[in-house]
């Protein structure tokens, strides 16, 4: 047996990840059949981090991604598709229950030069 390298982290100090998160609210006014159409919510029935309509979803593309919540719980990413236009929600046949909180998050990251 060979003898076992530790893992390392190089610090590089010239530059920064760092995130950017943006998260739309959306309150189900009734129940919502996920039938063979499924369900779309577009932006403008969400709330952002502000307490505002939202105009879109804040699309990162390849440097970010999105996370769904259905009433706390994240969602798989085969449960819904989203662009910056509208949130596609994916026939289950289940039923999403009037007053149920779904929380679409759209996470990015961005690098900062550091001083």
């Amino acid at each position: 047996m060979g003898r076992k390298r530790a893992c390392t982290i190089r610090r590089v100090r010239t530059i920064e990840i760092r995130p950017k998160v943006k998260r739309y609210f959306y309150i189900t006014p009734t129940n919502i059949e996920l039938t063979e159409d499924g369900y779309v919510i577009s932006p403008k029935q969400c709330m952002n981090d502000r307490g505002n309509a939202a105009e879109s979803f804040c699309n990162f593309g390849k440097a970010g991604y999105f996370n769904l919540y259905i009433n706390g719980v994240m969602q798989g990413g085969s449960l819904y598709k989203v662009n910056s236009r509208r949130l596609a929600l994916t026939a289950t046949g289940q039923t999403i229950y009037e007053g149920t909180p779904i929380i679409l998050e759209s996470i990015g990251f961005y690098l900062v030069k550091k001083k």
